[in-house]
């Protein structure tokens, strides 16, 4: 716990932002679960939405993805829920908008794909609904739908 605590300060103080701030805005949308947000004190840093993996820019979906990301959380008082950053040095956080986690409503939608590694049950379970229901990415055909991680793979050779 005293660990935890002590990466969250070094992320503010990293940030320029107090300990004590809760609401940040958004400066920039990058897609479907990246963005740029700021805090008070003018200084604006990455996050990467947490246990979800949304289609990359040229693949099919992005733009709508990015799109609702996007409507939820422009102009709005976002909290940040996480302390731990990626190999990107991105900060990895659920995102709440009005006591809503946003990762979540992302995942319910058919937004975005449910991280690979990820441990929780119910963003199984969202994914899942998502999925029966041919909601967002699981209304495209079959074709279109690979997932980001497999997308970046074929990308890189």
């Amino acid at each position: 716990m005293i660990r935890q605590l002590q990466c969250l300060m070094l992320v503010f103080l990293l940030s320029g932002c107090e300990p004590a701030e809760a609401e940040y805005r958004v400066k920039f949308v990058q897609d479907g679960d990246s963005m740029i947000v700021c805090c008070e004190k003018g200084n604006s840093f990455t996050i990467r939405l947490k246990d979800i993996d949304a289609p990359e820019r040229d693949q099919p979906f992005a733009s709508d993805s990015r799109d609702y990301l996007k409507e939820m959380v422009m102009d709005k008082p976002i909290k940040l829920i996480g302390d731990k950053r990626d190999k990107y040095g991105r900060l990895l956080v659920d995102i709440m908008v009005d006591g809503q986690s946003i990762n979540e409503i992302m995942i319910a939608e058919g937004m975005a794909w449910r991280w690979r590694y990820s441990k929780s049950k119910k963003m199984k379970l969202l994914e899942e609904t998502a999925r029966d229901a041919k909601k967002g990415i699981w209304a495209l055909p079959e074709s279109q739908r690979i997932e980001p991680w497999e997308w970046r793979k074929q990308r890189a050779r």
